[in-house]
C-alpha cells in the first residue's frame, strides 16, 4: 500500500494533503507514469476517512493533469508534462517575435523603446524639464477619495457591471453642459467618452484607416500620435507651424496635390510648440475643411490652461457642417492616472467610433466616470481649474523670465506662449562640430525633450522642448539656469 500520512493538527483539510502528497511523489518520480494508485475505497480505508474525500482528491489530480480515471479501475499516473518554475524554464523562447510580429507592431515596438530609454534614470537628481506630467503635489487626492467613496457607496453594484458604451450618460450629460462654455453645442448622444485622448485619436485612426490613406499633421507635433500613424499604415502630409500655427497656404498646396483623409492640428498650446492660433487662423482651416469635405480632428488636450489673454474659442464651436471631430481630457488638469477623455462629434460619427471602442475595450471604467462626475457636480474641478490658472501664470512667466535672463537670442529662440505647459526653443546652429546635447544636458543635471521626437521626418536643426506641467517656481528657475549653463558650454566657448 502506498505511504500517505495525513496530519490531523495540520489546519490544510484531508482532501489537499492528499493531492499534495501524491502530486509531490508523481513530480519528483516516486510514482512512475502508468503505475496504479489505490481506489478509493481501499485508500479511505487506509486513512479512515469517508470514501468521497478521496473520491473529491482523485477528480482534482485529475483535472490537474497527474492522473488518469476510468469506470471501474484504480487511478494511474499519469505522463504530465512538468510544470514550469523559475529554475526550469528556458531563458529564452523558441519564437523569433521579430518575424512572428507585423511590421507595424515590430515598428510601434522600437518607437515604445526610443521613448523608455528617453525617460530620466531613478533616483536621478536632474530637474526634468521633459515630463508633461501635472505637478503630484497639486493633485487634489483626497477630494477625488470622497468622491469615489461616495459612489461605490451608493451605486458600487451598478458601476461594477458593464456600462454604457459610449461612457457613463451623467458624465457625458455634464460634459455637453461644460463644452457649452468653451461655445460647443452638442448633446450627450455626441459624445464618447474615452480612455484619455491618447485612445481617442487612436480610435479616429482606426475608423478612417486604409493603407496610403494620407492624413495632415502639422510638423513638429504630438510625438506618441506618430506611432499610431505608422501603425494604422496612414501617410502624412507634414505641414510645418509658425508662431501663428499651420502654416494654411502649405495646407492647400498639400491638399491639392495629394486628397488627405483628415486634418489633425492643436489649436490651443500647441504640442510641441505651444502656439496658439487666433480667430481668423481657426476661421480659415474650418472653412478649407469645408471646402474640400475634409474632417479635423481637433485636439484640445490643454483647452482649459488658457490664462494669459483673451480666450480663442475652439475650431469646433463654428462647425455648423458637424466637420469638426473635437477630443480633450481631464489628464492634463487633474492627474494623468484618471485617464478620462472625450470625443465630441456628430452622432453617426460617434456612433461609429463607440463600435469600433466596443469589440477593443468592452466597456471603459464606469467607478472613475462615476466619481468624475461626482467631482465636476461638487464644484472641486472649476476650483481646481482656477487654482491652475493661478499657478501656472506665474511659473509661466517665471520660465520666460528665466530664459530672457539667462539664454541669449545668439544660442536659440522661442515663442512665448500664452497658456499651457511647453515652450519650444530653436537652437542655433553651432559655431563648430555637432556635439550630443542629451549628454551635455544630463551632465549639467537637467533633461529636456529632444525635439526631433516631434517630427515624423528628420529634421536637421535643433530643438528642444520644455515643460513645466510638473516643477514649482524654484525647480523651474534652477532648471533654465541648469540649461543655460549647459548652452554655454556649447556656444559660449566655441565663439571665443
Amino acid at each position: 500500500m502506498l505511504l500517505i500520512r495525513l496530519n490531523e493538527k495540520s489546519s490544510t483539510p484531508k482532501c489537499k494533503q492528499i493531492i499534495g502528497q501524491f502530486r509531490h511523489k508523481i513530480e519528483n518520480q516516486t510514482l512512475l507514469p502508468g503505475e496504479k494508485l489505490p481506489s478509493t475505497r481501499q485508500l479511505a480505508d487506509k486513512l479512515g476517512l469517508h470514501r468521497s474525500t478521496v473520491a473529491l482528491a482523485y477528480q482534482e489530480l485529475w483535472a490537474l493533469g497527474f492522473v488518469d480515471l476510468a469506470a471501474g479501475s484504480c487511478p494511474r499516473v499519469r505522463d504530465r508534462r512538468q510544470i514550469v518554475t523559475a529554475a526550469n524554464r528556458a531563458d529564452e523562447g523558441m519564437i523569433d517575435w521579430k518575424s512572428a510580429a507585423s511590421k507595424a507592431s515590430h515598428e510601434i515596438w522600437q518607437s515604445y523603446l526610443s521613448f523608455s530609454q528617453a525617460t530620466t534614470p531613478k533616483g536621478n537628481s536632474s530637474i526634468d524639464l521633459r515630463s508633461l506630467t501635472v505637478d503630484r503635489r497639486l493633485i487634489p487626492s483626497e477630494q477625488f477619495r470622497s468622491c469615489l467613496n461616495h459612489v461605490m457607496k451608493k451605486q458600487g453594484v451598478t458601476l461594477l457591471n458593464y456600462g454604457d458604451h459610449a461612457g457613463f450618460r451623467p458624465l457625458r450629460e455634464h460634459l455637453a453642459r461644460h463644452l457649452q462654455h468653451h461655445g460647443i453645442s452638442i448633446t450627450a448622444d455626441e459624445l464618447l467618452i474615452t480612455t484619455g485622448s491618447q485612445q481617442a485619436i487612436d480610435l479616429v485612426f482606426r475608423m478612417i484607416a486604409a493603407p496610403g490613406r494620407a492624413i495632415v499633421i502639422e510638423s513638429p507635433t504630438y510625438s506618441h500620435m506618430l506611432p499610431l500613424l505608422r501603425f494604422h499604415g496612414l501617410q502624412p502630409l507634414e505641414v510645418p507651424v509658425r508662431s501663428d500655427g499651420m502654416d494654411l497656404s502649405i495646407l492647400e498646396k498639400k491638399i491639392q496635390k495629394s486628397h488627405p483623409s483628415l486634418i489633425y492640428t492643436m489649436p490651443n498650446f500647441q504640442n510641441p510648440t505651444g502656439a496658439s492660433t487666433s480667430q481668423a487662423h481657426r476661421e480659415q482651416l474650418l472653412s478649407i475643411g469645408e471646402r474640400h469635405r475634409i474632417p479635423i480632428l481637433e485636439d484640445g488636450f490643454e483647452e482649459e490652461m488658457k490664462y494669459f489673454g483673451k480666450v480663442v474659442l475652439p475650431i469646433k464651436s463654428m462647425d455648423k457642417h458637424h466637420l469638426v471631430i473635437y477630443c480633450g481630457t481631464y489628464s492634463k488638469v487633474l492627474f494623468g492616472g484618471i485617464r478620462i477623455g472625450w470625443i465630441a462629434a456628430e452622432r453617426e460619427c460617434i456612433e461609429r467610433l463607440t463600435a469600433i471602442r466596443r469589440f477593443s475595450q468592452i466597456s471603459s471604467s464606469m467607478i472613475l466616470q462615476a466619481a468624475m462626475h461626482r467631482f465636476c457636480q461638487n464644484g472641486y474641478y472649476d476650483r481646481h481649474i482656477s487654482k491652475m490658472h493661478r499657478l501656472f501664470r506665474k511659473r509661466m512667466q517665471t520660465a520666460l523670465g528665466a530664459l530672457r535672463q539667462h539664454i541669449p537670442h545668439e544660442w536659440a529662440e522661442w515663442t512665448e506662449p500664452s497658456g499651457g505647459y511647453l515652450i519650444w526653443l530653436r537652437l542655433k546652429p553651432l559655431p563648430g562640430p555637432s556635439m550630443d546635447f542629451k549628454k551635455l544636458f544630463a551632465s549639467h543635471g537637467v533633461v529636456v525633450a529632444d525635439g526631433s521626437f516631434f517630427f515624423y521626418s528628420e529634421i536637421s536643426e535643433i530643438c528642444v522642448r520644455l515643460s513645466i506641467s510638473s516643477l514649482n517656481e524654484d525647480e523651474i528657475t534652477e532648471g533654465i539656469r541648469r540649461l543655460s549653463n549647459a548652452l554655454r558650454e556649447a556656444y559660449g566657448r566655441r565663439s571665443s
